[in-house]
């Protein structure tokens, strides 16, 4: 199933696809890379189903969020990718996801992270924090 883009990014900037802009505030959700991926490459089948579920009674309500990672285990950025493009694969459907946040311990792949998870959604928008810590630089 291929969602059509609700958002994107322009100027740095997020905005609907009919030209309005939307904050980003308050719009995190957080998913610990803990809770997604057992052990490499096994997976947490059951958060994973509750994850969607959560996001899909999100879609009911007309609320949008980022899906933002949280880099919590030990392990490399392609293991930690692979795990969020699982996560991204099980909520597939979810069009409450604006897209997926990118933690700074893997911002050096970050052009990496964004090609794997917009693979199969496109319609995803990313963001990671500066080095300041509170500016948002939005990618999509």
């Amino acid at each position: 199933m291929k969602l059509e883009r609700l958002f994107e990014v322009k100027e740095g900037k997020l905005y609907t696809v009919a030209g309005e802009p939307f904050s980003t505030d308050g719009k995190a959700f957080p998913v610990k890379w803990s809770d997604v991926e057992n052990a490499p490459e096994e997976y947490n089948e059951d958060f994973l189903a509750k994850l969607r579920e959560d996001l899909k009674a999100m879609e009911e309500k007309k609320e949008f969020v980022f899906i933002e990672p949280v880099f919590d285990k030990n392990g490399g950025a392609e293991q930690f990718t692979a795990a969020m493009k699982h996560c991204a694969r099980r909520i597939k459907d979810c069009v409450s996801v604006i897209g997926f946040a990118i933690p700074s311990e893997i911002l050096s792949q970050r052009d990496f992270y964004i090609e794997e998870l917009s693979a199969k959604h496109g319609h995803y928008c990313f963001f990671s924090k500066e080095a300041s810590g509170d500016t948002l630089a939005l990618y999509s």
